[in-house]
Parts: structure tokens; C-alpha cells; sequence
């Protein structure tokens, strides 16, 4: 027999539904078989041999993809810090806000990809392993995801200030008031999840699994956080940076037919151009974060039409289908923690460079390869 993992209709960010109403006689408002919070896999044996294929694309996804992530993602958020404290974060807000993001990428990748390996290659969730653990994880996965939305959102949001109001700029923002309003954003992201605490965890109800422990709470959880949680994670901070990549495409592209004619000013243009390749390197990293998380946003509202129909009617193929998607969704939405670090290295200069001095000893550089290799990036729209 094989397990399968599936997300239910309106299922948060993190959660594994192990219900398929055309495979297990089991009614789906008992714990056993809750659709929302659910940690165990289920067992499917009448769909197994029609949709092989389908099930073992999922498997490889989990069993390969995060193994490979969470080095990639741990390294590269690492050197992250150590280049920006070389660098200095003092007096840099901007800085400021790539040195939190680095950290909190890193607990996401911890949070997540592990027990998704784990989960895939021995059937085993450590939410199970006791109830303050399910209530821990859901707290921290969710905390900071949301969390390193709204870093980006701020980073976002600075870069248009400086761009469009510099002299303000230099008066509304510096490195101890990013780090406060960090402070104050991830306070109130923490006040948000905190009705994990009492909202999940294991108890008869869930019948050993990590999941909503009443039914009352489970509604809660189906059919108002789950809402809440794609505006905070996903849609506000998508519209945001939206327009702040707007606007400051914009500027960019003025500031690329202005060049020629700024040339001859040696000095402003020194002081110009590594802000303006900040700006570029951020406006690629916030866009890949819309691009990242995009499809987890739109397989959920597909989702919570689909599938109710498919189980309705049966439609064992699409239920597949929707798992195969959910599977590639998941694994490129954790691909963005896993990516700054490159891009920065890309982009912009002065990273690069203190790169290669934080990897040489001696003046002999250590070679890493795809970390050394300058990416030539044609962003014709970027200038």
C-alpha cells in the first residue's frame, strides 16, 4: 500500500490533508480524518495502480527537493550575514532589513523542509511527537513566513522612499528605527498565530493527530484563519510590492536614458550607482517573491472549487492532479527562501565583492563555483 498526501480545499499553508472521501469510509467532520489540520498520511489502495505516476512525482518532489533546499537555502543565508556585518549595518537600513530577512528565511527552511522529508521518506510527522510540538510548529511556520513577507514589504516600501522623497528619507529611516518596526510587525504577526496555542493540538478529539481540537475550532480554522493568513502572507504584501516595483521601475528606466548625460559628474554618479543597483537587485528579489508565492495563492482559490467537485463526483484524476500541483506549488513557494543570497551575488557589486573577501584566506579564494559565477542577467526592462 502507499501514502498519500493531499491538501484539502481551503487549507492553510502548512497543513497535509489525509481525507479522500472516495477512499476511506470515514466521515470527514470526526479528528481522524480532518481535511484541514490532519498530520498522519492516508492510505489509498483502490486509486494507487491508475495513478502511479501522479503519486510518484509527489514523492520524488519531497523525498529530493528539500534535502537539497535547506543546504543550498542554510549556506547561502549564512554568508548572507557575514557579508552585510562586514559590510555594516550601521547607519544602512537597508541592511538592516536583508539581515532579518536572511535570519528568518533560515527558520522557515528549518521549520518546513524537514518535516516534509521526514514525513515522505519515513512516514513519520513530528508534530505527532507531542502536543506542544504541533502547537509550536504551527505557530513558527506560520509566524515566519508571514514574517519575511512583510521584511520584504518594508525593504519595498524604503526603497520607494529613498527613491521618491530622498531628503525625507534620511529623516524617517535609519538602522535602530528598522529594527523597532521589525520588532513592532513581528509582535503583532505573533498576537495573529497565537490562537494556535489553544486552537490546535493533540487530544482525543484528534484522535492522536495534530489538528484542530474541537469542532468549533476546526471551522474556525477551515473557513476564516485560512483567509486570513493568504491576506497577511500573500495578497497585501503582493499588491504592495507590486506597486512599489512599478514605481520603481519606473525611475530606473528614466535613470538608464538619463545616464549618458549624467557621465561626466564622476562623483554623483559613484554615489548614485550603487543605490541604484540596490534598487535593481531588490525590485528582482521582491519579484521573484511575487512569482514564488503567486501560484500557492492561485492553487488555493482553484483548489477550493476543484476539489470539492472531484470528491463530490469521484474524479479520482483530478484529485491526483490537484495533489501534483500542490506538491510543485509548495516546493517553488520554499524556493524563495532559498534564493537571495544568489541574487544578491548576481546584482549587486559590492556584495559580490566582499563575497570573494570573505571567502579568501590568504589571498588565495577558496573556489564554490555557482557562488563565484557571475550571472548575466538580461533585464532589458531594467535598463
Amino acid at each position: 500500500m502507499m501514502a498519500n498526501i493531499t491538501l484539502s480545499p481551503t487549507s492553510s499553508l502548512e497543513d497535509l490533508s489525509n481525507c479522500n472521501s472516495s477512499s476511506q469510509a470515514i466521515n470527514t467532520s470526526q479528528a481522524g480524518c480532518d481535511t484541514g489540520h490532519t498530520s498522519t498520511i492516508s492510505v489509498f489502495t483502490s486509486t494507487i495502480s491508475a495513478y502511479q505516476l501522479e503519486w510518484d512525482v509527489v514523492t520524488w518532489l519531497w523525498r529530493t527537493c528539500p534535502a537539497a533546499m535547506l543546504v543550498l537555502g542554510l549556506l547561502g543565508n549564512s554568508l548572507t550575514l557575514v557579508v552585510l556585518v562586514r559590510l555594516g549595518l550601521k547607519g544602512q537600513p537597508t541592511m538592516t532589513f536583508l539581515f532579518f530577512l536572511a535570519i528568518t528565511d533560515s527558520v522557515v527552511l528549518l521549520t518546513g523542509l524537514p518535516r516534509y522529508w521526514v514525513v515522505y521518506v519515513f512516514d513519520f510527522d513530528i508534530r505527532r511527537t507531542s502536543d506542544i510540538s504541533c502547537k509550536l510548529y504551527y505557530f513558527s511556520i506560520y509566524t515566519s513566513q508571514q514574517f519575511s513577507s512583510w521584511i520584504l514589504v518594508g525593504v519595498s516600501v524604503e526603497r520607494v522612499i529613498k527613491t521618491y522623497l530622498p531628503f525625507r528619507y534620511k529623516r524617517m529611516y535609519t538602522s535602530k528605527r528598522v529594527a523597532f518596526g521589525l520588532f513592532i510587525m513581528l509582535i503583532i504577526l505573533c498576537g495573529v498565530n497565537l490562537h494556535f496555542f489553544f486552537t490546535n493540538g493533540i487530544n482525543e478529539y484528534t484522535e492522536g493527530s495534530c489538528s484542530s481540537l474541537t469542532p468549533d475550532y476546526f471551522a474556525f480554522d477551515e473557513y476564516v484563519f485560512v483567509y486570513v493568513d493568504l491576506t497577511i502572507f500573500s495578497l497585501v504584501p503582493f499588491v504592495i510590492m507590486s506597486i512599489s516595483n512599478i514605481l520603481l521601475i519606473r525611475v530606473l528606466r528614466r535613470v538608464q536614458r538619463e545616464r549618458s548625460e549624467m557621465m561626466h559628474e564622476s562623483m554623483v554618479e559613484k554615489a548614485n550607482q550603487f543605490s541604484i543597483r540596490m534598487t535593481k537587485m531588490l525590485v528582482v528579489c521582491t519579484a521573484y517573491f511575487l512569482t514564488a508565492t503567486a501560484p500557492l495563492a492561485i492553487y488555493f482559490v482553484v483548489d477550493s472549487y476543484l476539489y470539492p467537485a472531484f470528491e463530490e463526483t469521484g474524479n479520482e484524476g483530478g484529485m491526483a492532479y490537484m495533489d501534483v500541483a500542490w506538491a510543485v506549488t509548495y516546493v517553488f513557494n520554499y524556493s524563495n527562501y532559498c534564493v537571495n543570497f544568489y541574487l544578491y551575488t548576481a546584482m549587486n557589486d559590492r556584495f559580490y565583492q566582499e563575497l570573494r573577501t570573505v571567502l579568501c584566506c590568504q589571498d588565495r579564494c577558496v573556489s564554490f563555483g555557482f557562488l563565484l559565477v557571475k550571472l548575466d542577467f538580461n533585464l532589458s526592462i531594467l535598463g
